[in-house]
């Protein structure tokens, strides 16, 4: 892992090389994903493509590693199915190396909403891991923050209007 770690860092100092690396990572990881999933509840590419309200030879499709034609609608439509979110971010390429080095069917696999929020709930919401941080996070406008931001949560989260010269 590490080695692979080293030799990504080493050939991502040529940008298209990593933005092509990267790119295609991604589409593969979301091909996977979708396959694992499907694979975790049980079902066949008929059955996903039903709950999803596509065919079965989209759902073929999407599981192909190959595929780059991804639209937010498909993946929500997805996520619903599975009775997941969906989570969408720009991502400095140490992460994304991280990843590559970190994939696998089990870093894939995600549980419910219903096992998921029991679980949250079982685990007293998280409590330690994140409403009780010790940052804290100055943001320029207020808006509604519903995430974990630089490891601080949006208890944490203060806001300060950003000073206006005048001209």
């Amino acid at each position: 892992m590490k080695e692979l770690v080293k030799t990504l860092v080493t050939e991502f100092n040529d940008k298209e090389y990593a933005h092509a690396y990267m790119e295609e990572f991604s589409n593969m990881a979301i091909a996977a994903q979708i396959k694992v999933l499907r694979e975790q509840r049980g079902w066949t590419q008929k059955q996903l493509a039903e709950a999803a309200g596509m065919k079965q030879e989209r759902v073929c499709a999407l599981e192909d590693v190959d595929y780059d034609a991804w639209t937010i609608k498909t993946l929500r439509k997805l996520a619903k199915a599975f009775d997941l979110t969906i989570k969408m971010s720009f991502e400095k390429f140490s992460s994304g190396i991280l990843d590559v080095s970190k994939i696998s069917s089990e870093t894939l696999k995600r549980t419910s909403r219903e096992e998921d929020l029991k679980e949250f709930s079982d685990n007293e919401f998280g409590s330690k891991e994140i409403f009780w941080s010790q940052q804290s996070v100055i943001t320029a406008k207020p808006r509604p923050y519903l995430a974990y931001i630089n490891n601080t949560a949006v208890n944490d989260i203060k806001y300060r209007e950003p000073t206006r010269k005048m001209a």
